[in-house]
């Protein structure tokens, strides 16, 4: 089957408010650029949106959150790679045995991991003696995403009903800081040659940013205490022309304009600003972009690009749910 993937940026806009929309691991703090001022998204935390959104509907997910899997001293991986063996031992049979008729090599473990979703998009490794994988993902985000306006985070104050030890006879008093309103973009790359390797496709990419899309929003991993408050405001893919081009600043074409003479510690929601889009439209004008595909559920960002040479919306694939 051909693969029409071409090479291609991303830019996914969302909204947070009054939330933690990435907390450090070892703090529990929001990530933060103390000279920039603006809060900080990981790509391991973007990469978990869409993990989680996609598990709920049933895809078979290599990097998961629950540790299970795992015996004795086992590595994540390699108790992952097991479970995933012992699923697919009829498939991983049949295969072997095709695969020595024909005198090639096979790789159990690599037979697994492309039945994931995540590995297709996002790449993996298998650490298992002998049978070592180590894929690189087709698609990529930036290390850190910041945030288009500066950020005042605030203090914010919890109790919890249960003591934390016998001793005491009240709840803990916890501390934390909560971003008031922030407006994310994250920066992605997608690699057809790399696609070729990992076998994803363009259904899958599709998947990939209807994971991106809800599982921010609201669904999988976003429907918690730390990340309720979020809200999808613009998903888009800029497609070159030719694989061997680049347009430098992709990340820098969209402007956030506060309105009122507003600064962007006081913004609170986007009826306090303006997105100007005047340097995205003038570089689709470019002979080195092919088309901008995008997707947004607001109608004055719609209006924008609604009816625009090059540009196409996203749509959606209708079945998104594996049945089990």
């Amino acid at each position: 089957m051909t693969n029409h993937l071409k090479k291609s940026e991303i830019l996914f806009l969302y909204e947070t408010s009054y939330n933690i929309p990435n907390g450090d691991p070892f703090t529990g703090e929001q990530r933060y650029d103390e000279e920039t001022k603006k809060i900080l998204v990981s790509d391991v935390r973007i990469k978990r949106f869409v993990r989680d959104y996609l598990n709920e509907r049933g895809y078979e997910i290599y990097v998961v959150n629950d540790k299970s899997f795992a015996e004795g001293d086992e590595s994540g991986s390699a108790s992952r790679i097991k479970s995933l063996q012992n699923k697919f031992k009829a498939e991983i049979e049949a295969e072997e045995k095709r695969s020595k008729e024909q005198k090639k090599q096979f790789s159990p473990a690599l037979f697994v991991m492309g039945k994931c979703i995540d590995v297709k998009l996002f790449g993996g490794i298998a650490t298992g003696k002998g049978d070592a994988v180590n894929l690189t993902g087709p698609v990529q985000f930036a290390l850190l995403n910041p945030s288009f306006n500066e950020v005042v985070l605030r203090m914010h104050q919890n109790t919890s009903v249960f003591t934390s030890s016998a001793e005491n006879k009240q709840g803990a008093i916890g501390t934390t800081t909560v971003v008031p309103y922030s407006l994310i973009q994250i920066h992605g790359w997608v690699n057809p040659k790399v696609a070729e390797r990992t076998g994803m496709t363009e259904n899958d990419l599709k998947l990939m940013y209807e994971g991106l899309w809800y599982g921010t929003s609201g669904d999988g991993s976003s429907h918690s205490r730390s990340k309720v408050g979020q809200n999808s405001v613009l998903l888009l893919e800029i497609e070159y022309s030719q694989n061997n081009q680049k347009i430098y600043g992709i990340d820098r074409l969209i402007e956030l304009k506060p309105k009122k003479d507003k600064k962007g510690e006081q913004l609170r929601s986007m009826d306090d600003y303006e997105l100007d889009f005047s340097k995205l439209l003038s570089v689709a004008e470019t002979e080195k972009i092919s088309k901008i595909k995008y997707y947004t559920e607001i109608e004055s960002i719609k209006s924008v690009f609604s009816g625009k040479n090059k540009f196409e919306k996203i749509n959606f694939t209708e079945n998104n749910t594996v049945s089990k």
